[in-house]
């Protein structure tokens, strides 16, 4: 016999199939999409990239004073504190290229290489008695001068704080530095030469904030000072810029960067370069980074 309510049941069956399979579908879909949600790779930007290379092109100016001091002929006597740019017609505007290459190291740790050089020439009439070495250059003596310096740079980074869209480090870096002068009175063919190669450590601050999906901004500064050895030695960088994410691998950017070098040595210490090198250097720049 056949129970009352058997066919309500069996009307309900081909529902209930029904009801299961979509609870089925439903379920898997949202396995799925959460899966699509956890897989989804993070934004590219700065505080992502694991290996980047800048080229940058950068357009400043630049103010140089010098000094360089007799030898031990002539102990006592200070050279003549030079306005390079001024007095020896050294160009002011500079047009130069700069490379940076950066690295990440782990989450948290990044090292940055840096290279700059700027090399300049002059040809000027003295219109003032300069004592530049162990040589004395005379008013009115037609003088030709180069001025070359070179550093290389390596900055290591901790990030201390570092979020999806947010970087702040800290860490250390070594600047090395190279500076050579040369003068030369063109008509008697005296020539006065001097080079000097010095390591400087810095304390360096680095930050990024990533402020929209393929926008971002990253300031950073270095500095030292110190008396060593009868070396007094300065120097600051700071650099900030604003890039815009145009590929995943692939970003273009303008920024400004400062750079002041301030070397003294005193006469009496007998290093090679005795005198005073400064160079303040400072202006906006246009840069091109590969990542990945």
């Amino acid at each position: 016999m056949i129970p009352p309510n058997m066919p309500r049941l069996s009307a309900a069956l081909p529902v209930l199939a029904l009801l299961a399979v979509s609870a089925a579908h439903g379920a898997e879909g949202e396995l799925a999409s959460d899966t699509l949600v956890k897989e989804r790779p993070p934004v590219a930007s700065p505080i992502t990239d694991r290996f980047a290379l800048r080229a940058t092109y950068f357009r400043g100016t630049a103010d140089t004073r010098l000094r360089l001091d007799p030898g031990t002929a002539a102990p006592g006597v200070t050279g003549t504190t030079i306005d390079a740019e001024s007095l020896l017609g050294l160009d002011e505007a500079i047009d130069l290229g700069r490379m940076e290459l950066y690295f990440r190291l782990g989450e948290r740790g990044r090292l940055r290489v840096d290279y700059f050089k700027l090399n300049r020439f002059g040809a000027t009439v003295l219109d003032e008695d300069v004592v530049f070495g162990d040589d004395v250059f005379l008013t009115g003596e037609n003088v030709e001068s180069s001025l070359d310096y070179r550093s290389l740079s390596f900055t290591f980074l901790y990030s201390f704080l570092r979020r999806e869209s947010f970087e702040l480090g800290a860490g250390i870096g070594l600047y090395l530095l190279e500076a050579e002068a040369a003068g030369e009175a063109v008509d008697r063919n005296a020539r006065e030469e001097e080079s000097g190669v010095a390591p400087v450590p810095t304390l360096a601050l680095d930050g990024t904030w990533r402020f929209a999906r393929r926008w971002s901004v990253s300031a950073r500064g270095q500095y030292f000072s110190k008396t060593i050895d009868g070396i007094d030695g300065t120097l600051g960088e700071y650099h900030a810029d604003v890039q815009f994410r145009w590929k995943p691998n692939f970003a273009v950017g303008l920024g400004y960067t400062k750079l002041d070098v301030d070397i003294n040595v005193d006469p009496a210490s007998g290093h090679d370069f005795p005198g005073l090198f400064r160079l303040q250097t400072a202006g906006p720049e246009f840069f091109l980074r590969v990542s990945f």
